[in-house]
Formats: C-alpha cells, structure tokens, sequence
C-alpha cells in the first residue's frame, strides 16, 4: 500500500497538477495526442485533438448542437429563410446563382481582453483564409466568399457562384486588432516571392507568424471562446481557464460550473487507460482508447465512470487502385468490377464487426453515413458470398492454380495490402481479411508504412504511380454537409495536380459526375436524395472502395460531471464547453450523452 501511494504522489508530482474532480470546480481530461498548435483561426493544423481544443476557446456565429440543428453563439439568431436572414437569388429558369447570409453579432460578444467581436474580425480572418499564401487544407467554400458591412454590428456574406451549404456554415474570425500588425509584416516580407519557387521561404514566413500566436511558448494573446489557455507545459498538460469576458452565461450561474479545464497528454494508450481505472482523469478526449481498451474500460467501471461508444461520422473503408496506367492494375483486373465485386463478396464484414466490435461499429454499404439525411438504406450489400466470389473471379478469367492462388495468363492474384503501420485494429481486420481473400484464392501480402508515410500526399494520393494496390485508412466529414466529392473525377489526384483532390482510388464514371454536378447546385433536399439514391446506386455496383463500418467513439466520464457530450454532429465534447459542470457544485443537466 505504501509503495502504491508513493507511485501515486510522485506522478502527481511530475505531472504537477491537482487531483481530477469537483472538489475545486476543475475538470481533467486525458489523451493520446498532444496538439502541435492551438486556436489557429485557419485550422492550418487540422488534428482532431486541435480541433477539441479549440472547441474550448472558440466561438461561432453560428454552431451545431447534438442533433444537427443549428444554434446561435457570436450571432443573434440562426439566419433562415423565414426570417429573412438567408436568400436566394434566381434567374428567371429558377435557377439558384447566387446566396447571402447575414449575421447581427450580439452587443455584448466580447474577445478575451474585452474588446468587442466586430465585422472587421470577421473580414480579416476572410482576407488571410482567400491568400494562396496561406496553407489552409481547403478553402472551399470561401474562395468564393464576399464579406459586405451593413453597420457597426451587422454584416452579410454573398457566394458567387452560390454555395449548397451556405446557411450551416459560418466563417471564422481572428482578432485583427492584435494579430494585423503581424500579418502585415508577413505580406510586406513575402509580396514579392514567386510561390512556385519561393515556396518554403513563404511558409517559413507562415509559420513564424502563426506560431507567434499559437504555440506552448506564445499562447493565444486573445480568445473569443468560454475558456482561454493560461498554462502549457509541452509534453504535459495544457490548462484553461474559465473567460470572464464569454457572453452566454449557464443556468445559475458561471460559477457553478467548471472553472479550469486541463488537458493530459498520454501518448501510450495503456497508460491512458491506468488513468481512467485509478480515477486520476475525470474524462476521456474524443482521440483516446482503441476500441479494444474501450471494452476493457466498459468491464471494469464498478460505478467509478461510465463507458460511451459514440457513433462518429468517420468511415473505414479500403481503396482498390483503379488507375489503369498501372500495370499491376491491369494484370490483375482492379479497373474490372467484377473484380472488385469479388473481393467484397469474399470477406465476411459482418462477422468481424461483430468478432471485434461487437456490433457497436456497423457494416456499411456506401460512403453516405447513415444518419445523414442522404443516405440509401437499401444500397446493395455484398453480403458474406465466396460461391459468388469465385463465379465472378471465374468470370473474369481468373482459375485456381495449383497452388489454390488464383491465375491468368501467368499471372498470380497477389496484391500488396497497406495501412497504418502500429494501429492495432487496422492490423487485426487486415489479418482477418487476408485469411478470407486466401480461402477463395487470393494472395494478399501485408505492406504497411507509419502515418505519416501514409498520408503524406504522394503516398496516399499517388495510385496513379502504382504506390499501392489496396490501401486502408478513414475518412470523416459532418454529416449534414454530404456532396459524395470523394469520388468525383474532378477530384483525382495524380502528379500534375501535385496529386491533390481525393478520389484516391481514381474512379472515373461519367454518370456519377453529371449527377454529382447537378447535386452540387440543387437547394431542393428532395430533389437531392434522389439524386444520392442513385449515385449511391452506382457506386454499390462499381465499388471502387470496399465500404467496411462506420467507427464509434471510446470516452469515459465520471458519473458527476454534466454537460460532457458530443455526437456525429458536435464532434468534439468541448462543442457546448461552458455549460460542462458538477452536479455537486449545482450545475445543471441540458445535454445527455446519447
């Protein structure tokens, strides 16, 4: 006991923070990862753990709670059609060609130095977002995004061409008073540089102007959000504290809930889980546990804390190259889709979600996440079939050999199968699929790389060179926002584009992009399921990707703490952080975790 309660002490001590729970208004949350910056307004950095942080120090004019419905922050109102805040401009076919939103900021929206939330914020933040200096990961919709200033409070933004999506999103903001003068010296050092030759000097110069207000050394000087970073010991903990300048205030009162939030970062996920069992963290991230030691946690709760798989928006799934430059592509028939076929109807994706998963992660038929309003419930299924599999090998001049591996003119059906190298789920499902292909004749070699190799651009977006054969990895978007981009030919990636766009796997189908066009312009939600329905339709018969589940999220909290909840549309725990507080304390509960 003794040497339990040392080991105990001494962590504390080197992690130098209070014990996790009510008893000062705190709240302590574990993670794997440790976020490289924090409150970037351009999200330069997009990691998950980045953008749960932020969570906590940002506001919007305009937000999603639980249930995809838009509520007001920075804003007086949700902008709608009813009451005049979101138009339509039409031509005389009827055709949309151009939409407007416009927000009323609330008199007392305030930054965290008490300077008052003005248009002009909002139009910096827009102006550096539309520089091609900058490195943002996108920058759709807002390169095609006008800011117009109505009055001191008041402002509208116009899209030209008009924007699908344009009253569920709300642009960014950045203090101007106290990061322009910075700005400027970036774009009077850089106005001169040629960004196809001078590219890394830009970026150097990126850098050291956004590192000046974002990193452990230099935390953000201004915030609009409830909390505002006060402590960040790198390789440690981050620690926030309650902003008494955030304008909404929770019921009864800011004090009767949480009053400084940190964050530990616990790279080793077994670690992570000691945490959890030995009551040192109130709560897990978001970006946490496997699925595995989420289930170890769900076993050994014993009334300390509770175990929540949340459904997410992310989809698993495995890329099949289809570029048919490729010549192992067309030795082995990948751009055939009776090949395709064939490999999903070898592999039994029901019986491992439910080996590994027990059914929490469920099979998924099409890219579409099925609580989006466009999904297809009866998009065709593949199920469990090797008779069928073989029959369309068969068909596609492909015999066992004697061997048992499947053959054509000489060749064998052998490819490479890649993921993230160190990610145990990816491992298993990838062992389990292998054993499957190989039963019906398939040689299926493992050839798996670190993340960082993965995703790297030309890796991940280089099928076009052969760098991969199957490639399996997941992709996350909000629900609400589906445009089925992923697999528009417009978004293939090869050498010349500097392989950006994300139609990794290359397919092309004339069909699916004139629907796709069409979708990307009709406002009427009817018309456009159907125009999903069937553009799910021939993707299900083409798979160019084999749909494997949708992920949950593993996170634990104390049975105390209220308000600590996310789903596929908030994302992140953090999304309603200034209601997040004790019972104990008198907090009250608005959100449940479902």
């Amino acid at each position: 006991m003794k040497s339990t309660k040392t080991l105990l002490a001494l962590s504390l001590l080197l992690l130098g923070v209070a014990v996790a729970g009510p008893a000062n208004n705190s709240l302590v949350v574990g993670t794997s990862q440790e976020p490289p910056n924090i409150y970037d307004p351009w999200q330069t950095n997009n990691l998950a753990i980045t953008s749960e942080i932020n969570g906590y120090m940002g506001a919007s004019l305009v937000s999603k709670d639980n249930a995809g419905d838009l509520y007001a922050d920075i804003a007086t109102t949700v902008p709608t059609l009813a009451n005049g805040g979101y138009k339509l401009t039409k031509n005389a076919a009827g055709d949309v060609t151009s939409n407007s939103v416009t927000y009323s900021i609330r008199k007392d929206a305030k930054w965290s130095d008490g300077s008052a939330i003005t248009p002009k914020d909002f139009q910096f933040w827009l102006k550096v977002e539309q520089d091609d200096r900058v490195p943002v990961p996108s920058r759709d919709p807002w390169d095609k995004a006008k800011i117009t200033v109505n009055d001191a409070d008041t402002f509208t933004i116009t899209y030209n061409p008009p924007y699908l999506f344009a009253d569920q999103v709300s642009p960014g903001l950045a203090p101007s008073a106290s990061m322009a003068s910075a700005w400027n010296s970036f774009d009077s050092a850089t106005a001169k540089l040629d960004s196809k030759t001078s590219g890394k000097a830009i970026n150097d110069a990126w850098v050291k102007f956004i590192s000046a207000f974002t990193t452990a050394n230099n935390l953000p000087k201004v915030v609009a959000g409830p909390f505002r970073p006060t402590q960040w010991r790198s390789g440690n903990s981050l620690t926030m504290t309650r902003n008494p300048n955030y304008w909404r205030t929770p019921k009864g009162g800011a004090d009767k809930y949480v009053q400084t939030v940190q964050y530990r970062f616990i790279p080793n996920t077994n670690t992570l889980k000691v945490n959890v069992l030995s009551g040192q963290i109130d709560a897990l991230s978001a970006v946490g546990p496997t699925f595995d030691q989420g289930l170890d946690l769900q076993r050994s709760e014993r009334g300390k804390y509770k175990t929540y798989f949340v459904p997410s928006a992310t989809w698993e799934h495995i890329d099949i190259n289809g570029f048919s430059n490729v010549q192992k592509v067309k030795d082995l028939d990948l751009d055939d889709k009776r090949v395709r076929q064939a490999l999903l109807y070898s592999i039994d994706r029901a019986a491992l979600t439910k080996a590994l998963f027990q059914g929490k992660q469920p099979v998924s038929n099409t890219f579409v996440n099925p609580i989006a309003k466009l999904y297809k419930k009866d998009a065709k299924a593949y199920d469990f079939d090797p008779a069928k599999a073989k029959a369309l090998f068969a068909d596609a001049g492909w015999k066992p050999g004697a061997d048992g591996i499947l053959a054509k003119n000489g060749k064998k059906f052998s490819l490479n199968f890649t993921t993230t190298a160190g990610n145990a789920t990816r491992e298993r499902v990838q062992q389990i699929l292998q054993a499957q292909w190989k039963a019906v004749g398939v040689d299926v070699n493992i050839q798996n790389y670190p993340s960082s190799v993965v995703f790297a651009q030309d890796f991940i977006g280089g099928g076009s060179n052969g760098k991969w054969d199957m490639l399996m990895y997941a992709w996350t978007a909000d629900p609400s926002l589906e445009k089925g981009n992923l697999f528009s030919s417009t978004q293939i990636p090869t050498a010349a584009n500097g392989f950006a766009g994300q139609d990794e796997p290359g397919w092309k189908n004339a069909e699916y992009d004139k629907l796709w066009t069409q979708a990307g312009t009709e406002f009427d939600l009817a018309a456009r399921v159907k125009l999903f329905d069937r553009m799910q339709t021939i993707w299900a018969d083409e798979v160019p990707s084999l749909p494997l589940y949708f992920r949950v999220n593993v996170y634990t909290k104390v049975p105390n703490l209220l308000n600590y909840t996310f789903s596929a549309y908030s994302l992140y725990p953090s999304w309603d952080a200034y209601e997040i507080g004790w019972s104990s304390k008198g907090a009250a509960e608005v959100n449940t975790q479902k």
